[in-house]
This record gives structure tokens, sequence and C-alpha cells, in this order.
């Protein structure tokens, strides 16, 4: 289908506008794919298949991987609190390999929420294999402890979008979540290793 998905949680939900955690939420969707042609968009959270409702990402994987090539499903889509139907016809995916390598030094302040950032440049993009389409700013350090090192991120990570939105460069990562609000969780798009994951920066203690 061209589309990387991961979990519904009770954590994430409320930033899809979704009241239960349940469906596969899209992290990605590849350019030219089934999905893109039938216009689904990364945040969509994907609820029923040709009418049967989706527990979670690998239940949706197990689905589509049931159905041949040059199939229709129909894709119940909960976007932005709404609900639409996209009729999605699957191709044959070739399998992609995935790069990962480490990013070179390169310190940019650390936030409270203790990651430092810095701008992507062709060298960063080269040793990364991060695709010429994709934007964002480069993880450069996690403290331990803090509320990235909680989520998961690590050095070499690349976020693509901060709560829903854009980023395309440290500062605009460093202005997105110096606006969160105090004692307000945020949610990330976070590229690594060839692949798109939604990750939940709890509000730091004390902030």
């Amino acid at each position: 289908m061209g589309i990387g998905i991961s979990d519904v949680t009770p954590e994430n939900a409320k930033f899809f506008n979704v009241n239960d955690a349940s469906g596969a939420v899209v992290t990605q969707v590849e350019a030219d794919s089934p999905a893109a042609k039938a216009g689904l968009k990364v945040g969509d959270v994907i609820a029923e298949l040709d009418g049967k409702k989706v527990s979670d990402a690998g239940d949706l994987q197990v689905e589509v991987g049931q159905r041949r090539p040059g199939t229709t499903i129909k894709l119940e889509v909960v976007r932005d609190g709404k609900t639409m139907n996209l009729p999605v016809t699957l191709e044959a995916m070739d399998s992609r390999d995935k790069g990962n390598n480490e990013t070179g030094e390169a310190d940019h302040g650390k936030m409270h929420w203790g990651i430092g950032l810095s701008d992507m440049t062709p060298e960063i993009r080269e040793q990364l294999q991060v695709p010429r389409d994709l934007h964002g700013a480069v993880i450069e350090q996690v403290q331990p402890g803090s509320s990235a090192d909680n989520a998961g991120l690590q050095r070499g990570d690349i976020i693509v979008q901060v709560n829903r939105h854009d980023v395309q460069s440290a500062s605009d990562v460093q202005q997105a979540l110096g606006s969160v609000a105090k004692g307000h969780d945020a949610i990330l798009l976070v590229w690594s290793n060839g692949g798109n994951t939604f990750r939940v920066l709890h509000a730091p203690e004390g902030s």
C-alpha cells in the first residue's frame, strides 16, 4: 500500500482526535504509492478495512497482506476528528533497503526536553541515507533521563513534525517545542532507520 503505520495508543490518541485507542496511525506515505494516490495523509487513523474494525497496526498489516495486488480495499479513516472513506487499490511492493549510520558531531543548545539539535546538511543526509524529500532537524544528543530519552529518541533520529506541524530546521523544532504550554505533552514525528514513528514527549518534571 506504500505507508508506514504504528499503533494508536492511549498516550497518543488525543493528538489524532480519536476517542478510543484503537486503529493504525499513518506515519509516512510513499510518493506515487497506492496510498498516496488514494489521498491518505500522515496522521490519518485507519479505523476500519472493508467494514471490519482495525484494532492496531499489526492487525492492519495482516489484513492487507492477505489481499492480492490489484484488489481495491475500502478504508475508513479518521482525519482531524472527521471520518472519511478512501478506496485504495493495492499494488505489488518492492522491498527497500534501510540504512542506519551515525551522525557527525555538533552541539546546538539542549532544551528542557533534553535534546540537542542541528540542521540537516548534505553530508548528514548522505551519512544517514535520508530521502531527498525529507526535511527536519537532526538529533545530535539526548540527555539521559530526559523526556526525549524516555520517548526513545536517539542520536541520528530526524524530527520531521512537532505537534502535527512540519518542521524544516533545528530552530523550527526549538520554536515549536518552546511554544508548548507548561505541563503539556508534545507529539513528534521522527524518521529513523528508513521509517517514521510518532513519539510522545511528556512534559518535563517541574517545567
